[in-house]
């Protein structure tokens, strides 16, 4: 459906030409000079041809357009499917085609020719798929269709409007982080993340042979009798622990551009992270980001959790004010030894580092991946507090851009790995 909108704007040549024809007019009033009545007369009438043409082009032409997408993640490609007919004789030589599209980076949009027939009973079409790279999460519009013309004298430009505005949800990209072990061999939860512990808890794993000082509440009595022998229980931590994903979106702290941002690399280690505990580990996971506004999502399980986590991240915005030190000031309450806390951040300041050093000493299992800013093109150095949580005995993945996510967040850089086991025992932290 066509909507009522058009617009016309003048061309710079078009004041030229008004004026020439306006000088060639005095002049023959002044001068009666047959000549520049002649001037006047093509200049007018070339005014007025251009003027018809452009209108007859723009406005005998029937647009349709058909939207494939509503959802994607970033670095998909949005496909749009178009097709233009032409109503009349008259040819169209360069139909400029343009979504009106908010999405960031559009560079879309393409130039057509249209045949015309004398006889005015053949009508030109043209059809064609147009792709929009998708270069940054959030909700954006889609439409109306912009369909410009300019006269072959170049004096005017029409612009129509086709279509109606639609939407399309980008979320977060997602990688496999299968290989990210931080916090892996710590963590209490369910699959791989299952973890022994010698206190007495409602999940009995194993048994084992009985050990001098267990009590009796551990003693497996059905075991005892079968083998002939004193057999113990083994117990785990079960599903006790939850795991925090909190990625800092102050806005002074970001660097780069779209997809290839600190922001984006921050939400899209963020989902894949919670993507993993969610599905592979079963492990509540919670949610928490400072940035247009409070994010939060208590720590649950399940496929709702892992939705409403993408939605959160697809609709938040790095236009934060509140710093990670203060944000993990404010959130403190949440995280006690049965905790685990995933920090993503490109903050160069040395505050929030102490604060998880604080953290860590009180038993909640910190683990930090940090974007090195300066590799975004940022001015702030990141590399210091790399080395500042290897020597606090925080595991601390570094990521710069460009990284394949799968691969940097699947190792230690440097001598932060080492460094974090040699000191881990002197701050009382976990290594």
């Amino acid at each position: 459906m066509r909507l009522p909108r058009l617009q016309v704007e003048l061309q710079r040549r078009f004041y030229l030409v008004l004026g020439l024809a306006a000088f060639a007019l005095l002049s023959g009033l002044a001068t009666r000079d047959a000549l520049s009545y002649r001037l006047f007369y093509v200049l007018a009438i070339t005014l007025a041809l251009a003027y018809l043409w452009n209108r007859l082009s723009v406005g005998s032409i029937e647009l349709s357009v058909g939207r494939k997408t509503t959802q994607a993640r970033v670095g998909d490609s949005i496909e749009e499917e178009l097709s233009i007919k032409s109503l009349s004789w008259l040819p169209k030589l360069s139909l400029e085609v343009r979504d009106a599209t908010d999405l960031p980076g559009y560079s879309g949009g393409a130039v057509v020719g249209l045949s015309g027939n004398l006889s005015g009973y053949a009508r030109s079409n043209y059809e064609w798929t147009m792709r929009t790279p998708a270069r940054k999460r959030g909700l954006y519009r889609l439409g109306p269709v912009q369909v410009s013309h300019t006269d072959p004298f170049g004096l005017f430009r029409r612009t129509e409007t086709f279509g109606e505005e639609g939407t399309v949800t980008v979320y977060p990209r997602i990688v496999d982080l299968s290989g990210f072990d931080i916090l892996a061999s710590e963590f209490s939860g369910d699959g791989r993340l299952r973890k022994r512990t010698h206190n007495v808890t409602p999940h009995a794993s194993t048994v084992r042979d009985y050990a001098s000082g267990d009590s009796l509440s551990r003693i497996h009595w059905n075991s005892t009798a079968r083998m002939g022998k004193l057999m113990s229980k083994e117990f785990d931590l079960g599903r006790s622990g939850e795991l925090w994903v909190l990625i800092d979106m102050e806005h002074s702290v970001q660097a780069g551009e779209l997809d290839e941002s600190t922001d984006e690399y921050g939400v899209t280690i963020g989902a894949s992270l919670a993507k993993m505990y969610l599905e592979e580990a079963n492990v509540p996971v919670g949610l928490i980001a400072y940035g247009d506004k409070r994010y939060f999502l208590e720590a649950e399980t399940g496929a709702g959790q892992y939705n409403r986590i993408l939605d959160y991240l697809a609709m938040s915005k790095t236009e934060g004010g509140t710093p990670l030190e203060d944000v993990l000031a404010t959130e403190e309450p949440l995280w006690d030894n049965r905790s685990a806390l995933i920090v993503v951040t490109s903050s160069p300041r040395q505050a929030w580092t102490i604060a998880l050093r604080e953290l860590a000493g009180r038993g909640v299992r910190v683990g930090v991946a940090l974007m090195n800013a300066q590799s975004f093109g940022g001015v702030y150095d990141t590399s210091d507090n790399a080395e500042r949580l290897g020597r606090l005995g925080i595991p601390v993945y570094e990521v710069r851009q460009g990284d394949d996510l799968a691969v940097a967040l699947g190792r230690r850089g440097g001598g932060v790995e080492a460094a974090s086991r040699q000191t881990a025992q002197a701050v009382g932290a976990p290594a």
